[in-house]
């Protein structure tokens, strides 16, 4: 059997396919518009690469949230890390500053600098250092202005400066694990939030007298 008519609606024969207009392209048509459009990318590139580079740089503060969220308060040897933690940290900060400023300063001055802030970092001790941190970062409060003489005052800044001399650490004393859970909560707030300036001149002459140099 043979079909006289192609097969389908004979109909529809004589119909001529109406042709299909080009596709829109999304390239713009003026140069002020396509000047615009390739500004916006540029733009786009470098946000994205500059969350990229502080990605990087911040790589410190995640390693150091990791190990505080690790960190069980019922382990003796854990507890006594922590004001290691918070210096460990603090000086990886600095380091981190000191490559950013390395654009504004020679070789010699720039390791000049990272020596000497390192070293006062790891010298500072007791309330100087627990000013320092403070003066660092705007949410954490280590230092107590007004010091409370009881035996029983568990206070972040005690901790903090003798926490590592402690010859017994009583895991059931209840003020002692209060200030504990205080302490965890004011180390985590620097990790986060600490910021140390970024020196633009570093050259030997600009150490000033505070010794610390941010």
């Amino acid at each position: 059997m043979s079909f006289e008519k192609p097969w389908g609606n004979y109909l529809l024969e004589a119909i001529v396919e109406t042709k299909a207009p080009d596709l829109i392209s999304f390239w713009p048509q003026t140069i002020a518009w396509q000047l615009l459009f390739i500004f916006l990318i540029m733009l786009i590139l470098k946000k994205t690469y500059q969350s990229w580079k502080n990605y990087q740089a911040n790589a410190y503060r995640r390693e150091a949230l990791v190990w505080l969220a690790q960190c069980s308060l019922s382990n003796e040897e854990d507890i006594r890390q922590l004001p290691a933690l918070l210096r460990k940290t603090a000086i990886l900060a600095n380091n981190r500053q000191l490559k950013e400023s390395s654009a504004f300063a020679s070789e010699n001055s720039n390791k000049y600098f990272a020596i000497k802030r390192k070293q006062e970092i790891t010298e500072l001790r007791g309330i100087p250092w627990v000013k320092w941190l403070d003066q660092h970062c705007s949410k954490s409060h280590f230092h107590e202005k007004e010091a409370l003489s009881s035996s029983k005052n568990y206070s972040c800044e005690k901790l903090l400066t003798q926490l590592p001399y402690m010859a017994k650490i009583d895991l059931n004393d209840a003020p002692f694990n209060k200030g504990l859970i205080q302490l965890r909560q004011q180390i985590e707030l620097w990790i986060k939030h600490h910021q140390l300036p970024v020196e633009t001149e570093l050259t030997p002459a600009c150490s000033g007298k505070d010794g610390v140099a941010t």
